[in-house]
């Protein structure tokens, strides 16, 4: 029986077409999931965070941050691919200088190019926050050096003892301390900058020495 108020120019027959609802509902759920899942190296916060990281250690240099395929952070850095850790709380990626002379820390990524920072000493503890390597050999690594006090698996660490050394500055200084804020991040002068791979060694997630084949 038609309803007194639809008005109909032509004939028509009106059924409740589930399947339609069904359908337009799953397209539009497709709609949302594609723009959420954007492309390879589309804006996404992590990948903004590690692109603002590499391009504030190395002026100039072509930078580029996005998502793979298998929705990691994924970076190159003037074309070439290096692996980008988060914060130095959470990454869990840490190191040591191993020259005797100590190490230079360098404000870009290009060792050709790159200028002095700091200069930290032997045993120095470094935060890793990125890497690139040729084969599984370490080339080059962004480094900070932080407080042996602010790692908490440092504490009773035979590896952190004589791991806090006297920083080198090339460059002026605010000359507040590098500290480790409530909200995990550091603040303060944290020498920071690029390393040859030769110059340091790579600690497990333990804080223990590994074999990295360099």
């Amino acid at each position: 029986m038609r309803s007194p108020n639809l008005k109909v120019d032509h004939p028509m027959t009106i059924t409740k077409n589930h399947s339609f609802c069904w359908a337009a509902t799953v397209q539009g759920l497709i709609a949302v999931l594609l723009i959420a899942s954007a492309p390879a190296f589309a804006a996404t916060p992590d990948a903004h965070v590690y692109q603002s990281l590499l391009q504030t250690s190395s002026p100039g240099s072509k930078v580029a941050c996005g998502k793979d395929k298998y929705g990691n952070v994924a970076c190159t850095i003037d074309n070439t691919a290096v692996d980008v850790n988060d914060d130095c709380t959470s990454n869990m990626a840490f190191g040591g200088v191993t020259g005797a002379k100590g190490a230079t820390l360098e404000d870009n990524f290009q060792a050709a190019s790159a200028r002095p920072v700091a200069r930290v000493g032997e045993h120095q503890l470094l935060c890793i926050q990125a890497t690139q390597r040729r084969e599984g050999v370490l080339v080059r690594a962004l480094v900070k050096a932080v407080p042996t006090k602010t790692v908490k698996n440092c504490k009773a660490n035979e590896i952190c003892k004589g791991a806090d050394t006297p920083v080198e500055w090339k460059r002026p200084a605010t000359g507040t301390a590098c500290t480790l804020k409530p909200d995990d991040h550091y603040t303060g002068d944290c020498a920071t900058g690029w390393v040859d791979g030769k110059d340091i060694e790579e600690y497990s997630m333990g804080l223990n020495p590994e074999d990295t084949g360099a």
